[in-house]
């Protein structure tokens, strides 16, 4: 099973089900995949050195900035409205399932990329962790 199959739920028969309950924002944290954890605004708080070495922005460029740094400006829209819609239903359906996104490194060009982002509600409010794999620029995005 893949990576991502196991963060997607989906068997590798093609099964979807739930996430395995060991998946946790600190699980994918610790991996050795390109990492990015934002605040219940949507604001960077921490990325790890995958990461970096991956879409070149350090630590400090992005800590405390908008996600939407590292989103292409055709989407931004959308993921503003996708926030602000969460923020007030608190229901989502792009948590736990992987998206294929482009991500806009920090020299400015765009990389295909898997998205897989979980949200988790603690006493300060919602975090969001997400892992970026980079995919072969043939792959079709999906938003």
């Amino acid at each position: 099973m893949s990576h991502a199959e196991a963060l997607s739920g989906k068997s590798p028969n093609g099964n979807s089900g739930k996430p395995p309950a060991e998946i946790s924002i600190e699980a994918l944290q610790n991996s050795d995949r390109p990492y990015v954890l934002a605040d219940d605004l949507g604001q960077v708080v921490a990325i790890n050195a995958a990461f970096q070495s991956t879409y070149g922005w350090t630590e400090d460029q992005l800590r405390g900035q908008s996600l939407s740094l590292i989103l292409p400006g055709s989407f931004q829209m959308s993921h503003q409205l996708g926030f602000s819609r969460f923020q007030a239903t608190e229901q989502s359906t792009i948590l736990a399932h992987p998206l294929r996104l482009k991500t806009v490194c920090a020299d400015g060009s765009e990389v295909v990329s898997e998205h897989f982002i979980l949200g988790e509600k603690r006493e300060s409010g919602w975090v969001f962790g997400a892992t970026l794999t980079p995919l072969p620029d043939c792959v079709e995005i999906d938003a």
